[in-house]
């Protein structure tokens, strides 16, 4: 996997990772639609068949059979009047989003 964000990024998902009490972020297919998977991000702990990465101190994790989709990922924090999410584009897709 590579897996890239910003600094802004980083810190939200920091926040997120400590006001959870979780280890690593999951990157999930949510559904698909026209456009192709839809994807996000959950807050989790690692399972003994899951793919690993750590990016600037930052655990991810994948299951194994979807980590094809996560090959080139970047992830966005975003902030809007509905609130605030991550964004998450891939080659595969670049129009996905977890709230």
């Amino acid at each position: 996997m590579n897996i890239s964000f910003d600094e802004i990024t980083k810190n939200a998902l920091e926040k997120q990772l400590e006001k959870k009490g979780k280890s690593s972020i999951r990157l999930v297919i949510k559904g698909f639609s026209w456009g192709g998977p839809i994807l996000g991000v959950v807050l989790d702990e690692q399972h003994e068949d899951d793919i690993f990465e750590s990016v600037n101190g930052i655990n991810f994790v994948v299951d194994a059979e979807s980590s094809f989709v996560f090959e080139d990922t970047k992830i966005m924090h975003t902030k809007s009047i509905f609130g605030e999410s991550f964004k998450v584009l891939t080659s595969n897709n670049s129009n996905s989003s977890c709230k």
